[in-house]
């Protein structure tokens, strides 16, 4: 049976009135077909390594994908072992009208599913999407008397190499900076074409900026961010709009330095919060769940996704990092702490991403 085969709406609801969708999705993957009832797949049709540890996959997504805006976040889903695994990635490119899309990924130490992507995952091979999300973006029809600085780090870099691709793309020719940060010229992601897309387009400059090389180019820097590194390279800083994307530590070092001086500032990290045990590491709370009427004793100061995950529970999550909102469940009792920016939570809500909070005492939610 060919993988191009369409469901009509005839054949799906008659199957619908007799046959699980589950079921049927578990057979089209076992006739190697990417159409499904209702989930976004994808088969991978490209692959190429852009350094050593870092994969650039094309994917043909079906028609249950609604496409995307550069800058933004998808989730990907794999089976490794038989276990699925899912984790929040950037599109690496723009949207393209022939509908593939791309997604850049590095591998990081101990990274399961970054390991399988990079090592493992060939062409032919179907991976399972969510859909697009993130604020992230630029509006191309008013792009072009603005300035712009992109402050990337490590594979940071790929949001906002979609972004400068868009901009290329919509031949919008808005003075644009980027300065990305790596510890090598190998660990330069894009690097090639950065180079050629400054080369070819007067108004796009690029700054790369090692922690770990000592002979520079003339448009090179080296060192971590700093305010000087930002008055020499973009001293009318209060005149671009400034997207970051990279490492918590980074993008708060960054925060410091530029975004009270910056004309706008947008910025998303990529990494998930740290646990510091608090104390001793004896401290204690208690989370009730009220959908299974369990009741649990985990420490405090932790994630509570990843809490419940230690205690066997598996809610749905994504990103781990509070952007995709998959794991938002309510909290109708109790107060809890945002891990990213400290602030506490006292009233109850219906969209608690429990990736990036922590309880504050006893915490009921609706799990």
């Amino acid at each position: 049976m060919s993988s191009q085969f369409a469901l009509t709406p005839f054949i799906r609801r008659s199957l619908q009135s007799v046959l699980d969708p589950a079921v049927i999705d578990f057979w089209a993957a076992e006739l190697g077909m990417t159409t499904r009832w209702s989930r976004t797949m994808a088969r991978v049709v490209a692959r190429w390594m852009e350094t050593p540890d870092t994969v650039t996959l094309v994917l043909k997504p079906n028609k249950h994908f609604t496409g995307f805006q550069a800058g933004q976040h998808v989730n990907l889903t794999v089976e490794i072992a038989g276990i699925r695994h899912t984790r929040s990635y950037s599109f690496s490119e723009a949207p393209a009208a022939n509908g593939l899309i791309a997604i850049t990924i590095k591998k990081v130490p101990n990274g399961r599913v970054s390991s399988f992507c990079v090592d493992q995952l060939a062409v032919d091979d179907t991976i399972e999407l969510g859909q697009a999300f993130g604020d992230m973006t630029i509006d191309s029809t008013t792009a072009t008397d603005k300035k712009f600085l992109f402050l990337a780090a490590g594979s940071g870099v790929t949001p906002l190499m979609s972004l400068l691709r868009q901009l290329v793309q919509d031949k919008v020719a808005a003075d644009t900076v980027l300065m990305f940060w790596v510890r090598t010229r190998q660990d330069l992601i894009f690097g090639k074409e950065l180079l050629s897309l400054m080369e070819a387009n007067p108004h796009i400059r690029v700054v790369p900026i090692y922690e770990h090389e000592t002979t520079l180019e003339a448009h090179e820097r080296s060192g971590r961010p700093s305010a000087e590194q930002f008055a020499d390279v973009v001293p009318d800083l209060n005149e671009r709009d400034v997207y970051v994307c990279g490492p918590t530590g980074f993008m708060n070092a960054v925060q410091n330095l530029v975004a009270d001086q910056a004309n706008a500032f947008h910025a998303e990290a990529f990494t998930p919060p740290v646990f510091m045990p608090t104390g001793d590491g004896a401290t204690t709370v208690k989370l009730f769940l009220a959908k299974s009427n369990k009741t649990l004793e985990v420490p405090a100061g932790m994630p509570i996704l990843d809490a419940l995950e230690a205690q066997g529970v598996k809610p749905k999550s994504g990103c781990r990092m509070g952007i995709c909102n998959t794991c938002a469940c309510g909290k109708s009792n109790g107060a809890t702490r945002n891990l990213l920016n400290n602030e506490v939570q006292l009233d109850d809500t219906t969209s608690l991403r429990i990736c990036v909070n922590a309880a504050v005492g006893d915490l009921t939610l609706d799990l």
